[in-house]
C-alpha cells in the first residue's frame, strides 16, 4: 500500500501495536502493562493492534478487546503447534520462543495494514513482527530481558530441560542484543536491566519506563477488610513459574520457621490457574489456595504482611507495588525488589536466606499484632514514583517523540 496512508502530511499518526498476548483484560503482571501501553497509544494515535491468544480461554477477552479497538488483528495460537516449532528451532541457530511464536498469517496481516508512522513491540517474541513491518520508527518494549529469565529457569531445573533453557538463554540473549541495535529505541522496566543492556550495546537508545499502580483502585480506606494478625498472603498469576516456585519455596523452607515462633501463622496464596502443585498446598494445615478471585483486595487487606520471596526476575513486580499502595509491610527477596528503591518504604524488609527471610516475617506478623499493621507513607512514595501516568506518557514520548 501506499505510504500516504502514514500520517507524515500533519495528521493523526497511525500507530501499531504488538503483543504476545492479548493485552485484555489487565488482571496480571504482563497483562496490565501492555493495556496501559494500548490505551495511551490508543488516545494519540489511529491504532493498530496484533496480537495472540489462547482460543481455549480468551475468546471472550478479544470480542471485548475488538470494542476497544476495531482494527484489531488477534490470531490463536495453538499451544501444540507452537511447542513443535520451539522443538524443531533446537536443531537451528534461533530462539525457541521466536520460533513458538511464528505466524506467517500474522506477518501478512500486518503487512498488509502498513505503513505506519510508528511501531511499538512488546515482549521480545514479537521483535520479528515489529523489524518486518513498514514502520518510520520502531520501539521495542522488552519489559525484562527474557534472556535472563531463562538462564534463571537452567539453575533451577534437572537435565534436559536445564540444557534446553541455557540454550534459551544464550540464543535469546544473542536477539535481544541484535535487535536493540536494529530498532530506534529499546524500552526496560528497571533501571539494573537497562544498564546491563547499555553494557551489552553501546550506541543503542535504551530507555527505562517503569510498571506503574492505580492508586485509585489500591486504595485501602475503600475496601471493607483488615489485617487478621496472623496471615502472609502471596497474590500473583499462579501457572506463571517464578510464582510457583516462590510459593513452594516459603512453604517448604520459611513457613516451618515463621510456625515456630508464631504457631497459628497461616499462609494464604491468592491468583488465577494455579498448578497442581499449588493447588495441593492448599492441603497443608494452615494454608489457604483460594484461586481466581474476582477482586485480590479483600484477600490482601485481609492478611497482615504480604511477602514476595521470589528466586527469579528481576523488575518491579506488581504484587510489589499493590501490597505497597494497600500499605501493607512487605518482605521480599533482593530479586523481587531489585528495581525498586526499597530503602525509602516504611515496615518494609529484604532477606534472602530462609532464616532472614523467616525472621523479618515473624517481626512483620508481631508488628501487625502489635498495631503498626498499615504503612500509609508508602502510597504517597508510590504517588511520586511509580504512576502509571507519568510512566505511560514517557512511553508515548519514545514512540512518538514529535508529538510530545
Amino acid at each position: 500500500m501506499s505510504a500516504t496512508r502514514a500520517g507524515g502530511d500533519g495528521g493523526r499518526k497511525r500507530v501499531l501495536f504488538l503483543a504476545h498476548r492479548v493485552p485484555y483484560p489487565p488482571d496480571k503482571g504482563d497483562k496490565i502493562r501492555s493495556y496501559r501501553e494500548m490505551r495511551v497509544l490508543a488516545e494519540a494515535a489511529d491504532l493498530t493492534v496484533g496480537c495472540f491468544f489462547d482460543p481455549r480461554l480468551e475468546g471472550g477477552a478479544v470480542e471485548e478487546l475488538r470494542r476497544l479497538c476495531p482494527d484489531l488483528v488477534a490470531l490463536p495460537l495453538a499451544e501444540t503447534s507452537g511447542k513443535a516449532r520451539a522443538l524443531a528451532a533446537m536443531a537451528g541457530r534461533g530462539p525457541l520462543s521466536l520460533a513458538y511464536y511464528r505466524s506467517t498469517a500474522m506477518a501478512r496481516a500486518l503487512g498488509e495494514r502498513g505503513p505506519f508512522d510508528a511501531a511499538l513491540a512488546f515482549s521480545s517474541t514479537m521483535g520479528p513482527y515489529l523489524e518486518g513491518v513498514d514502520a518510520r520508527r520502531r520501539v521495542m518494549d522488552l519489559c525484562d530481558l527474557d534472556s535472563e529469565k531463562w538462564s534463571q529457569y537452567a539453575a533451577c531445573s534437572r537435565w534436559p530441560m536445564s540444557f534446553v533453557y541455557r540454550v534459551e538463554a544464550r540464543r535469546l540473549g544473542a536477539y535481544e542484543r541484535a535487535l536493540a541495535s536494529r530498532v530506534d529505541a529499546t524500552v526496560l522496566v528497571s533501571r539494573a536491566e537497562a544498564d546491563d543492556l547499555r553494557r551489552a550495546c553501546p550506541g543503542s537508545a535504551i530507555e527505562v519506563v517503569p510498571n506503574g499502580i492505580d492508586l485509585d483502585y489500591y486504595d485501602p480506606e475503600a475496601v471493607d477488610a483488615s489485617g487478621d494478625g496472623r496471615t502472609l498472603v502471596f497474590c500473583g498469576a499462579m501457572d506463571y513459574r517464578s510464582n510457583v516456585d516462590a510459593v513452594l519455596w516459603f512453604h517448604e523452607a520459611i513457613l516451618p520457621r515463621v510456625r515456630r515462633e508464631v504457631p497459628d501463622a497461616r499462609f494464604r496464596i491468592v491468583g488465577s490457574n494455579p498448578a497442581p502443585e499449588v493447588r495441593r498446598l492448599g492441603e497443608s494445615e494452615g494454608v489457604e489456595v483460594t484461586g481466581r478471585v474476582p477482586d485480590v483486595r479483600p484477600h490482601l487487606l485481609g492478611a497482615a504482611v504480604s511477602v514476595a520471596p521470589l528466586r527469579m526476575g528481576r523488575g518491579v513486580p506488581n504484587k510489589v507495588l499493590e501490597a505497597l499502595a494497600l500499605a501493607l509491610p512487605l518482605v521480599a527477596t533482593p530479586r523481587a525488589v531489585a528495581g525498586l528503591a526499597l530503602d525509602a518504604f516504611e515496615a518494609t524488609e529484604v532477606a534472602e536466606e530462609p532464616e532472614a527471610f523467616a525472621a523479618a516475617a515473624v517481626r512483620r506478623l508481631q508488628a501487625a499484632r502489635n498495631g503498626s499493621g498499615r504503612h500509609p507513607g508508602n502510597r504517597r512514595l508510590l504517588e511520586e514514583r511509580y504512576s502509571w501516568e507519568r510512566s505511560m506518557e514517557t512511553l508515548r514520548g519514545i514512540v512518538l517523540p514529535e508529538a510530545s
